[in-house]
């Protein structure tokens, strides 16, 4: 217990403490329960003095102090500035005897009061301080060194670069050096331009100097880079060892923030059996040390041992909760290893649940890969309630990514099979996407949920393979699935039907998407229909109707294979680099390499990065005068994809027989009858003249008999529309005359 006694010799002096009357034995006085001190006396709990019944009570005016900061007689007990206190806590860590004590840096003094600050000379002392920190280095002159002749090899226009980054690895082969430089953020850009300029057989022998370290590197804020230059450029012997390197360390790398991405990428590099050593680390200790080449999944770990099966899957969710509390979980290995844990655990329902309730949160970032996609459907499947509305809330924001990727939109398939209450379904999915089905309609991906939505299981759109994996959900249901399937479709036809007539020309823009307006408009009923087939039959109706020709378009998720002759590809680059230097300097051009822009981009783009991470590091500096931004250059814009008559278009031709096929089934005004009412005598008379066309008209006679002698009413009422179908010798024009006895 502290004492309330102060310490020191104002102690001496005071001989009769007034806290020792406190202390008598008896009742108080007056019913009193903390009897007060004297006029000058020290009052134990009596904040205002003299007051009875006050509780709490500031020591008067000469009385003792228990933390006196500022009083002239008593001493400070938790003193950190005086000169002659004694100083317990703080103080001067730089004096003698302290056993905290650092190496003693001197600061740039502040100026005396009243005085002027000169601010220049305070700049030369913080130079001066931080060159005088930086000497102190061991590694100090060598890096200047090799940053002086980095300046020569980074400029472009530099030729001979392979000679220069022998230079400088004459003067960073010095003992362990390069082991040091690389986590620096100016020298670990010496050693990326090292790797990409350097000639083969010295890119190995730098990339051999920097594979003991690969570990460590890949946890720097700016080695991480060199690792991905040995990615980028080493060859496939350089890589291969650049795995292998990381053995031992996977699941701690798969945990760190800056690791975890340069793991997933080196595993979706690997081969097939570093894959498997790679995953084999989160089955357990006994794996990261020596692997099992007859170990392929995590099956076969206790496939002899049944008893292990415990103590191995607890090792595995151990593994995953600790990449999991870092949300690190999107990564290939990640997904691979949850994948191949959800299915042992199949019949272990406790420890199921407690994984899905950990990674419901983490489901939108495990949708990047196949595995990962596999396993959030597992999850999804074998979820509570509770789980189930957690996985559709997180993912609500994401919904239009996930639709549109390549095997996200396979979660989002999966996850509307399975629900049981459609007007959830309704509320939770479709009317957030319902305002991006033309995105919806752009992607491959997304035109295939539009077509679930309301072709579900349709042969004719789907594959029968995939058809069995999605409807594997269905024994996670109650309801059956001809009846949710059909209350979907009932919630959903409307406001895609309104979304068609608003503008029904984007809808029959090309082939691709008129195949998907071809089964909506097959599949729903009434007045949805009528008002989506006038709209499109309108369209078609057109005299300049057009449709993009390249269908297809660009496919976002295509990725470049990798070639496997690296060092083919670099020496070809760089023989077409010297080329077109010496062409630059011959004829005076004042433009730069094209063959090395794009390079160079990306190498300005990294730099950027380590630049705004060191400027983090560094101290604050005085703001320079902003310059004026530069103009971008004007980019050539990309010729858009060739227009061709609607009618004319081979896939558009299918996606019209398609529609008109099922329209003697339906009563009403059906779509064929509203294209023949909106067909002019100029777009029909141009329409008899194109074999397509023809087919097309024939398709609408045969499929709805009651049309026969309006479409003959049609062609007999000008004389030339005859003569043009008789004179016409193509297949389509001579069947179409004669279905209406046209020529006999």
């Amino acid at each position: 217990m502290v004492s309330l006694e102060p310490k020191g010799p104002a102690n001496v002096a005071n001989t009769a403490s007034p806290l020792k009357a406190n202390k008598s034995p008896g009742k108080p006085a007056n019913g009193q329960k903390f009897k007060p001190g004297g006029a000058g006396g020290a009052k134990k709990f009596d904040k205002f003095g003299g007051g009875a019944g006050k509780k709490f009570v500031k020591p008067g005016a000469g009385g003792a102090k228990k933390f006196d900061k500022s009083g002239p007689g008593g001493f400070k007990k938790f003193d950190k500035s005086g000169a002659t206190g004694d100083k317990r806590l703080g103080g001067n860590k730089f004096a003698e005897g302290n056993k905290f004590r650092g190496k003693p840096q001197t600061q740039p003094q502040a100026p005396a009061e009243g005085e002027k600050q000169d601010w220049n000379k305070f700049k030369k002392e913080k130079k001066d301080l931080k060159l005088k920190r930086k000497s102190a280095k061991d590694t100090y002159e060598i890096s200047k060194e090799a940053n002086q002749i980095h300046e020569k090899l980074r400029c472009r226009r530099t030729e001979n670069k392979d000679k220069l980054v022998e230079q400088i690895y004459k003067v960073l082969n010095v003992g362990d050096t390069i082991s040091k430089v690389v986590k620096a953020h100016d020298t670990a850009r010496v050693i990326q331009s090292m790797l990409k300029y350097a000639s083969p057989a010295l890119r190995a022998e730098i990339s051999e100097k920097l594979l003991p370290f690969t570990v460590d590197m890949c946890q720097s804020k700016y080695a991480q880079f060199c690792v991905q230059r040995m990615l980028k450029y080493g060859a496939p012997a350089t890589k291969a060892k650049l795995v292998d390197s990381l053995y031992g360390h996977i699941v701690r790398l798969a945990g760190h923030s800056i690791g975890s991405g340069l793991l997933d990428t080196m595993y979706q590099s690997a081969t097939p059996n570093q894959r498997i050593f790679m995953r084999q680390e989160f089955y357990g200790d006994l794996y990261r040390k020596a692997k099992d080449s007859n170990v392929k999944t995590l099956s076969d770990t206790y496939k002899d041992a049944t008893n292990m099966k415990a103590s191995i899957l607890g090792s595995v969710k151990a593994n995953l909760d600790h990449v999991a509390n870092k949300q690190l979980v999107d990564s290939a290995l990640v997904h691979a290893v949850m994948l191949e844990y959800l299915r042992a655990c199949d019949e272990d329902e406790e420890k199921l649940e407690e994984t899905v309730t950990a990674f419901a949160a983490l489901v939108p970032h495990m949708l990047s890969t196949k595995e990962g996609s596999e396993a959030g459907v597992i999850c999804f499947y074998k979820s509570t309630p509770k789980n189930r509305r957690a996985i559709i809330k997180n993912i609500k924001e994401h919904l239009l990514k996930i639709a549109t990727h390549e095997h996200g939109h396979v979660f989002l398939i999966s996850l509307l099979n399975a629900l049981d209450d459609t007007k959830a379904t309704k509320k939770a999915i479709y009317d957030h996407l319902h305002g991006d089905l033309k995105a919806l309609m752009s992607s491959p991906y997304g035109r295939r949920v539009i077509q679930w939505l309301v072709a579900p299981g349709d042969t004719t759109c789907f594959h029968p393979e995939f058809i069995r994996t999605v409807e594997e959900g269905l024994a996670f249901g109650k309801k059956e699935k001809e009846l949710r399937r059909k209350e979907i479709l009932e919630q959903i036809e409307a406001p895609i039907a309104q979304s068609i007539a608003e503008d029904a020309a984007f809808w029959l823009s090309n082939s691709h998407i008129g195949l998907v307006t071809g089964d909506i408009l097959n599949h729903i009923q009434g007045e949805s229909y009528e008002k989506a087939a006038s709209a499109l039959a309108q369209v078609v109706a057109q005299p300049e109707w057009r449709i993009s020709a390249d269908a297809a378009g660009p496919q976002p998720q295509d990725k470049k294979k990798p070639h496997n002759d690296v060092e083919a590809i670099i020496a070809q680059a760089t023989k077409q680099r010297r080329k077109l230097l010496n062409f630059d300097s011959s004829s005076g051009d004042e433009d730069e390499d094209e063959d090395e822009e794009s390079d160079d981009e990306e190498d300005e783009k990294e730099q950027k990065e380590q630049k705004e991470a060191a400027e983090d590091d560094a101290e604050p500096k005085v703001k320079k005068a902003k310059k004026e931004p530069k103009k971008p250059k004007a980019k050539e814009e990309e010729p858009s994809a060739p227009l061709v008559s609607g009618i004319e278009e081979a896939g558009m031709h299918i996606v019209l027989k398609k529609i008109l096929k099922n329209d003697g089934k339906r009563e009403g005004n059906p779509f064929s009858q509203q294209l023949l009412q909106n067909l002019s005598s100029g777009v029909l008379k141009a329409w008899l003249g194109v074999n397509r066309a023809c087919f097309v008209l024939l398709k609408l006679v045969e499929e709805c008999p009651a049309l026969l002698e309006d479409c003959k009413k049609a062609v007999a009422a000008e004389r030339s529309l005859s003569q043009i179908l008789a004179d016409r010798k193509t297949p389509g024009a001579k069947l179409l005359a004669a279905k209406l006895d046209i020529g006999k």
